[in-house]
């Protein structure tokens, strides 16, 4: 009888799985209010029936396409989207029995925001985790734009590639839902609707606490650099674990990015660094895996614009470590093709690793994707030192980006010199245009100058767009 009843029980759960199979849908990723990106080829996809003929009609264009499911019941199908607007669309696909239809969709611009919590905090201010974004409650009350939409992946590992990402669906930003969306994606967003004048989607997909390795796809990290976290993982295989940790190799790519990863988007937004700060040394690295990775999966060499992290006085063993991870994300930007990277060390809070000013996160993110993928005319960039010349007695450093020229925001700065590298001191600070020179009585003759290199930075010196100047080390060889 027990065999019997087992058999039965196998025979039920076979008939369940393939009718979930043959259920007509649409992927996770598909629902009423999305966002496709605006004049390009996207694929669709989903679940049918196996082998079942499909019919896809887009409202934009009225016209019939016929796609065939595969034999696992997924079907995938290519369609032409219109330029950007405000008009809302229908899509739908019917199989001879069913048609599913997928309302209010929009057109226009997607981002795909990535990395660890500060980028997944929201607009909602959190008081048990001390998540507090600046003029929240007025910013949400004001937030009526049903043109920026958003769908939030939901926090999920994996040790193997998964098909489908969970998610709760696109929703349209307003004062009911913008509470639950990335507060820098949301400005972001805000930003680029006011340029541009079309829809903005965002995928906000990121998971608080996690490192860089988190998101970089297995295949990448084969070599001696991820040595220790393929040890990790495999021991956590060895001892039968049923998922890895949020912190382990590749385990949010294969459930949280794979997924997407045939979703068009215009480029990627990433803010992430702060788990990975006390391993400086690897990051260039690391980094240039990620995004040669995700470029080589989308098969698009799309913009990856991202956050160098702000100022926090870190405890352990990342301790004064701060500046060599922000460092390490400054000399990636020299190596990575088409990026971009805003700098917020004057935006820090030396007692939250969140800091609450996120909306000047957000804009400048925008600014450089106005600039480098949008091709307006705005000055995007913070300054970034190009030479340091020992002169008569002081150093005499020149900017790029100073633009209309360098300024100090009040009276204190960061500016430190040596003699030998090793033992600096406060100099004294001289500005124009684009200059700064720095002297000290307590070294005559300078030869090494840093600046905000410490966890409690708070840079002061601005460019005449308002853009800050990031931690940097340099000596007179530079």
């Amino acid at each position: 009888m027990k065999r019997i009843y087992l058999l039965i029980m196998i025979l039920c759960g076979s008939c369940l799985f393939l009718q979930a199979q043959s259920h007509l849908r649409f992927a996770s990723a598909f629902t009423d209010n999305l966002v496709f990106q605006q004049k390009s080829q996207v694929k669709v996809w989903g679940y049918a029936s196996p082998r079942s003929s499909l019919r896809v009609i887009a409202s934009w264009n009225e016209r019939e396409e016929i796609v065939k499911a595969d034999t696992s019941g997924k079907w995938m199908i290519e369609l032409t989207t219109p330029a950007g607007s405000y008009q809302t669309y229908e899509l739908s696909i019917a199989d001879s029995e069913q048609t599913v239809v997928l309302k209010n969709i929009c057109v226009g611009e997607v981002w795909f925001c990535s990395g660890q919590s500060n980028m997944e905090m929201i607009m909602r201010n959190d008081p048990q985790w001390r998540l507090y974004v600046d003029n929240a409650n007025e910013e949400i009350a004001a937030a009526d734009y049903p043109a920026i939409r958003f769908i939030t992946i939901q926090r999920n590992e994996s040790f193997t590639l998964l098909d489908e990402a969970i998610t709760k669906g696109w929703q349209v930003c307003s004062p009911q839902t913008v509470g639950e969306l990335s507060a820098v994606g949301y400005y972001f967003a805000c930003k680029l609707l006011s340029r541009l004048d079309v829809p903005v989607g965002l995928i906000v997909d990121a998971y608080g606490g996690s490192p860089i390795q988190s998101w970089i796809p297995s295949a990448e990290t084969l070599d001696s650099l991820y040595k220790p976290e393929r040890e990790i993982l495999q021991d956590a295989v060895r001892k039968g674990m049923q998922k890895p940790e949020y912190n382990m190799l590749s385990s949010l790519y294969n459930a949280m990015v794979y997924p997407l990863i045939d979703y068009r988007i215009r480029g990627w937004l990433w803010y992430q660094g702060e788990a990975n700060v006390g391993d400086a040394g690897r990051y260039v690295s690391m980094m240039k895996d990620l995004v040669n990775s995700w470029r080589k999966k989308w098969k698009a060499k799309l913009p990856f614009y991202y956050v160098q992290i702000a100022p926090f006085q870190y405890p352990g063993y990342q301790k004064e470590k701060w500046a060599e991870l922000a460092e390490a994300q400054f000399v990636a930007l020299q190596t990575i093709s088409n990026a971009g990277m805003v700098v917020t060390a004057d935006l820090g809070d030396s007692t939250n690793i969140h800091p609450g000013k996120k909306k000047p996160v957000g804009e400048r993110l925008a600014l450089i994707a106005l600039s480098d993928t949008y091709h307006q005319k705005i000055k995007c960039q913070s300054p970034a030192l190009k030479r340091l010349v020992l002169e008569q007695g002081k150093l005499r450093a020149e900017f790029d980006f100073a633009y209309n020229g360098l300024r100090l925001e009040g009276d204190y700065h960061e500016f430190e010199i040596s003699s030998d590298g090793m033992t600096y001191y406060k100099a004294t600070v001289e500005i124009k245009d684009s200059y700064v020179w720095l002297s000290s009585p307590k070294v005559p003759s300078p030869c090494y100058v840093r600046y905000g290199w410490r966890d409690t930075c708070v840079s002061t010196l601005y460019n005449s767009e308002n853009l800050p100047l990031g931690p940097f080390k340099a000596s007179i060889d530079i």
